[in-house]
């Protein structure tokens, strides 16, 4: 296990899955993806921006911000501070779906989080105790995923672990689920309503 999450050049950090922030943005829309995307990085205040190298993928070189980027490398990742004032490697990726949807998922790899929280040993962090620690995690992946909407109005964002392209605006219908093992996001007439992980 490497001794240091902040470390983009340890390929270790990266294995495991992701916990995420995953945004369902709507029609596919280049301008509206890389205002997500830049919004995204700041509300975060990730440091940095870089792509891995393509024949070398534990090499990282410092690239654009951008929609354009981020096609071209299939993910950016910069160094973000957690809750806990652990800083650690995080990362980005757009899914562009065949019905034409686009998603943004910004994300911590699992083996960077447990390194900044080792109380995240049990991946997929389902139920129990893992509440203690995944709600502040999640209200601040929620505040970011604010300020995104406030600047991009997105269709439903989702957080927890691997949750990108769990469910769907269209599928949820304005409701959460009475059981929820993500923390979800969704816009209403009142604004955008956060509902809290409660497995």
């Amino acid at each position: 296990m490497a001794a240091d999450a902040s470390d983009l050049r340890d390929d270790t950090l990266w294995l495991g899955g992701a916990y995420e922030l995953a945004v369902e943005l709507g029609e596919r829309d280049d301008a509206r993806l890389e205002a997500a995307l830049t919004t995204l990085w700041t509300a975060a205040d990730v440091a940095g921006c870089h792509a891995a190298g393509p024949d070398d993928p534990g090499t990282w070189a410092e690239a654009p911000c951008t929609a354009a980027a981020l096609h071209r490398h299939g993910r950016l990742a910069g160094l973000v501070t957690l809750p806990r004032r652990r800083t650690v490697v995080c990362g980005v990726r757009a899914v562009r779906q065949v019905s034409g949807t686009d998603w943004l998922v910004f994300f911590i790899p699992v083996g960077a989080l447990d390194l900044a929280e080792p109380r995240s040993a049990a991946f997929p962090f389902r139920g129990g105790d893992s509440l203690l620690w995944r709600r502040p995690l999640d209200r601040w992946l929620a505040g970011i995923g604010a300020r995104v909407y406030a600047a991009v109005p997105f269709r439903l964002a989702l957080i927890g672990p691997e949750v990108a392209g769990l469910t769907t605006a269209r599928s949820l219908g304005g409701r959460p689920p009475a059981e929820r093992w993500a923390a979800y996001l969704i816009p209403s007439g009142a604004g955008l309503e956060y509902h809290q992980a409660d497995r």
